[in-house]
């Protein structure tokens, strides 16, 4: 009986570390998606100046909402390709710029608390931003488009925060493209 005994325990335990092996296979990555195609409706303008306006339709969400200007306002800086961008007016030079507003419409977050407690089955946070483009002087409409940010499912990642990034990398790259537009 002992030896049948002494067999059982091992047969759960390698059962148990083939379920806990699989699980990181089975894990999502983050994902960003653009929603549709930007609707252009201006001519390129300079984009030497950015003002970055962040907004929600719920009117809650503030950590959320600072997060999201946040890490805007540093990946726009961070490609070196803009001369200034900035949360307010007075951060920006004179001259020619974009105002882009930036409205969280749908939000599922997940906490780093909710991550550490359940891990994978915590879920993936999710954010969905629409995003105006204006001219910073008359303030005439140049671009919209919505984007939408999904956090990866691992049990060390995944949260809101990474939802955000996700979506700020798409806002990053339409900016990029229009700015390459206003070179031509």
């Amino acid at each position: 009986m002992t030896s049948i005994h002494q067999l059982k325990n091992p047969l759960i335990y390698s059962a148990l570390l083939g379920v806990l092996l699989a699980l990181p296979g089975c894990v999502k990555p983050p994902d960003s998606a653009l929603l549709g195609q930007p609707a252009l409706t201006g001519r390129p303008v300079s984009m030497d100046n950015i003002l970055i306006v962040t907004t929600n339709a719920a009117g809650t969400f503030t950590a959320e909402k600072s997060s999201l200007a946040d890490a805007l306002v540093s990946g726009l800086r961070q490609t070196e390709m803009f001369t200034h961008v900035a949360e307010t007016p007075a951060g920006l030079d004179a001259g020619d710029g974009v105002k882009i507003t930036v409205e969280i419409t749908a939000l599922k977050p997940l906490t780093d608390n909710a991550r550490d407690w359940t891990g994978p089955l915590a879920g993936r946070a999710r954010i969905t931003l629409h995003v105006t483009v204006n001219d910073l002087k008359s303030g005439r409409l140049l671009e919209t488009f919505a984007v939408a940010g999904e956090s990866g499912q691992t049990s060390y990642g995944g949260t809101t925060d990474e939802a955000i990034q996700m979506a700020v990398r798409q806002i990053v790259t339409e900016m990029l493209r229009r700015n390459a537009q206003t070179a031509q």
